[in-house]
């Protein structure tokens, strides 16, 4: 993992240690550069599995443990946070499955003239622009639970939060 995301959960953990560390990958981008498709583990989960979006799996978003995922997984998702925009890293102290569920029911939004729209939470541009659009009961329900949600941002590390949202 990118050394200043270890940095900066170990600043975090000074204060919380229970913190945990997640990557939130697109599976098609993940495909394309790697040649291998993500698949479930204890530590890997595809946030499109038991919806009805479960066709688009493959290439929809997954979470990864970053701390307990396999090394080449993780280490392939860092590579590809430098190529394309489609990766993020996420702290929370949510166990992984919490942080799926949470994430899974977070990519639905009503539209005002009361249609679904499909909120691209693993696409770093859409999270930046959500985080910078909504409105503050939004982004306190969109980063319900999140210490810290960080992304590449044309070639610079972003970090957004419960508290500093409305600055990206």
């Amino acid at each position: 993992m990118p050394s200043e995301i270890k940095y900066r959960l170990a600043q975090l953990r000074t204060a919380t240690p229970q913190l945990r560390l997640y990557a939130l990958v697109d599976g098609f981008h993940y495909h394309q550069h790697h040649e291998q498709a993500l698949e479930e583990s204890p530590s890997v989960r595809g946030l499109f599995i038991g919806t009805v979006d479960e066709h688009l799996a493959p290439s929809g978003p997954w979470l990864l443990d970053a701390e307990s995922a396999p090394f080449d997984l993780v280490s392939h998702a860092a590579l590809l946070e430098t190529r394309v925009a489609s990766v993020s890293w996420i702290i929370t102290t949510m166990e992984l499955d919490a942080l799926a569920h949470a994430l899974q029911s977070r990519m639905q939004m009503e539209l005002p003239d009361g249609r679904l729209a499909l909120l691209r939470l693993w696409d770093p541009r859409a999270l930046a622009s959500a985080a910078r659009d909504f409105d503050e009961t939004q982004r306190r329900y969109l980063f319900e639970g999140i210490t810290e949600w960080l992304l590449l941002r044309e070639g610079r590390r972003v970090r957004i939060g419960r508290h500093d949202a409305q600055d990206h």
